[in-house]
């Protein structure tokens, strides 16, 4: 006996979008990028340049796995919310095992001030996930009508 699938289920009525590509690129590469520019700029004041130079690397280390991770999911894609939400879930313990991974490398390869390194690291990591959540959100928000 053959069956045929069945194509109404609550998956396929769901609507389907993308997300908005371009901007999640930009996000994940500036917001880290610039508070680890902050950071270090603030830090070399106040501290020395011990305590500045881990900035511009965590910022850089984290904006590269946020933009590692938005390739990852691949946001041109139509997909429903359901899926949308599993994605992001994924997306952000990618992109902080993958920019925290490289920390603790960058930590033992160079033994920067381990304060300094840990500290700015988690400033740039919470200014990515900050900034890619409000996309994820605006986007949802948007394709189901209620408001941005």
């Amino acid at each position: 006996m053959k069956t045929t699938p069945d194509t109404r289920g609550p998956l396929n009525s769901l609507p389907s979008f993308t997300l908005p590509t371009k901007a999640m690129l930009t996000t994940s590469m500036a917001w880290p990028l610039s508070i680890g520019l902050a950071w270090t700029c603030i830090a070399w004041l106040i501290g020395g340049p011990s305590a500045g130079a881990p900035g511009l690397a965590s910022g850089a280390i984290v904006a590269i796995a946020s933009i590692a991770s938005d390739l990852a999911v691949r946001p041109w894609r139509k997909r429903t919310t359901l899926q949308w939400m599993t994605l992001w879930i994924v997306h952000e313990a990618g992109r902080l095992a993958c920019s925290l991974g490289l920390v603790i490398v960058l930590y033992f390869a160079f033994s920067p001030a381990p304060a300094a390194l840990l500290f700015s690291y988690l400033v740039c990591a919470m200014a990515g996930l900050a900034a890619t959540a409000r996309i994820w959100s605006t986007a949802m928000r948007q394709e189901h009508g209620t408001g941005a």
